[in-house]
């Protein structure tokens, strides 16, 4: 650890707790972030061979916790299922499955078919890969992947259904000049994620790039094929995606670069697009003209807020609960330019141990007080670090509402779980980015 007034503690010190379990963590698990990546797109039909509700379980909580977003084509109640039950844990799955394949692709029109096994079906050990291969013929292709809950949670679901279509779909294509790939960015662990990626295809666009965004967007089958097309890929997260661009470099020769953050505001912003067309070798003067244009819209909005920003919130001291990306965006964004005091800032989406001293880095140097860096997913341990806590705003899930109501906080859902707002195009990312957190937090203390 670089810098010894950032703390980094596994639990609160003078709490006992039974290490045998864990409270409401702040994801769902591999199932779930598989299918929140295939719902999200394009006429991709998921077929869910696990335990009777399971599916529906990690579909609707998405609905509800992830801020109240709904339903696309095939998703939710009608997602189709394999519903498994004793039948299949005593005798067997595939035949079930197999016949799931047979009346999905009869009765629902769509341009691929993906087979996502949950728990049971790993633990008895389905081969879906051969019965996703019996319908080779078909005139649509048929996907499987194993993402057990038992694997790893949404994150590990998200790289795994991507790594299933580089391996199994994806072709080696003529590269497109000016083509990228964005990854890092997992629906609903990421409350705006619809936003987030639209902020950044915009920014980037502007730049002269075309972006496959996958998720989200109309692009579908379509977008992931041109996978290969790509001249690079961009991964806006501290590890997640990695894995992914990783295998795209190694099977097509794409190069990578991480920004392990959402850049939010005009000095985040301005790095992530320096390091894009850097990357891609497009001359300074056009990079820079662009940036030149965004940062004074960002900062004549910054302007705008101002008064109300020294009003309201002068050196505010805050706390946020959030997954790394989101967390380390927002904190960077509030503490330098809106002028706010990040107190505590607690990682909740369990980063691996690699990546803990980058995310304390990005954290370091903000101006003002060094915010103490809690890791931590267990939400009562999270309750007791907020509760020894000097704050008066708190940005967080959920599931920390009552606590700070309770206490007399400002409290503003940033984060999954989320179920105290809607969320659809709203974003935090990209030049707009950081201004919009602003008129959140200060709309709170505005009163009629």
């Amino acid at each position: 650890m670089a810098n010894l007034s950032l703390v980094r503690e596994e639990e609160p010190a003078d709490q006992a707790t039974d290490q045998r379990c864990l409270e409401s963590p702040k994801y769902t698990c591999s199932l779930g972030g598989a299918l929140a990546v295939i719902t999200n797109i394009n006429r991709i039909i998921p077929i869910i061979h696990a335990g009777a509700g399971c599916g529906q379980n990690q579909l609707l909580s998405f609905r509800m916790a992830a801020a109240l977003q709904g339903i696309g084509y095939i998703s939710g109640v009608n997602a189709p299922s394999t519903n498994m039950s004793e039948n299949e844990v005593v005798f067997g799955g595939e035949s079930r499955l197999r016949d799931q394949l047979r009346g999905t692709l009869d009765l629902i029109d769509g341009d691929a078919y993906f087979v996502v096994a949950g728990c049971i079906a790993s633990m008895i050990g389905d081969d879906i890969d051969s019965v996703a291969r019996e319908f080779a013929e078909e005139a649509t292709p048929v996907l499987a992947v194993n993402a057990s809950g038992f694997s790893g949670n949404s994150n590990t679901g998200y790289e795994l259904v991507f790594e299933t279509f580089i391996r199994k779909l994806v072709k080696p294509k003529p590269k497109v000049k000016g083509l990228v790939n964005i990854f890092g960015i997992v629906p609903y662990q990421d409350i705006f994620w619809r936003g987030n990626l639209r902020a950044i295809k915009e920014t980037l666009n502007k730049l002269g790039l075309k972006v496959n965004q996958f998720i989200g967007d109309a692009s579908g089958l379509d977008g992931i094929k041109n996978i290969s097309a790509a001249e690079l890929s961009i991964v806006i997260s501290p590890w997640v995606g990695v894995k992914t661009a990783q295998l795209i470099e190694e099977k097509f020769d794409i190069p990578y670069i991480t920004f392990p953050f959402l850049p939010s505001g005009p000095i985040d912003t301005s790095d992530f697009v320096r390091k894009v067309a850097q990357k891609l070798k497009i001359p300074k003067a056009k990079y820079e003209k662009l940036i030149a244009a965004e940062e004074a819209e960002a900062y004549n909005d910054l302007n705008i807020a101002g008064d109300s920003c020294a009003q309201f919130g002068p050196a505010l001291p805050f706390n946020i609960v959030a997954g790394a990306s989101t967390a380390v965006g927002i904190t960077r964004y509030l503490t330098r330019l809106a002028g706010f005091t990040a107190t505590q800032v607690i990682i909740n989406d369990d980063p691996p141990e690699e990546v803990r001293d980058e995310i304390i880095k990005n954290l370091e140097n903000l101006g003002g007080l060094q915010p103490k860096v809690v890791f931590e997913v267990d939400s009562w341990k999270i309750r007791q670090y907020l509760k020894k806590s000097n704050y008066r705003l708190l940005l967080a899930t959920s599931q920390e509402r009552y606590l700070a109501e309770a206490e007399g906080k400002i409290f503003l859902n940033v984060s999954f779980p989320a179920n105290s707002r809607l969320v659809v195009r709203e974003t935090y990312a990209g030049y707009g980015g950081g201004v919009a957190v602003i008129e959140h937090v200060l709309s709170k203390f505005i009163v009629p």
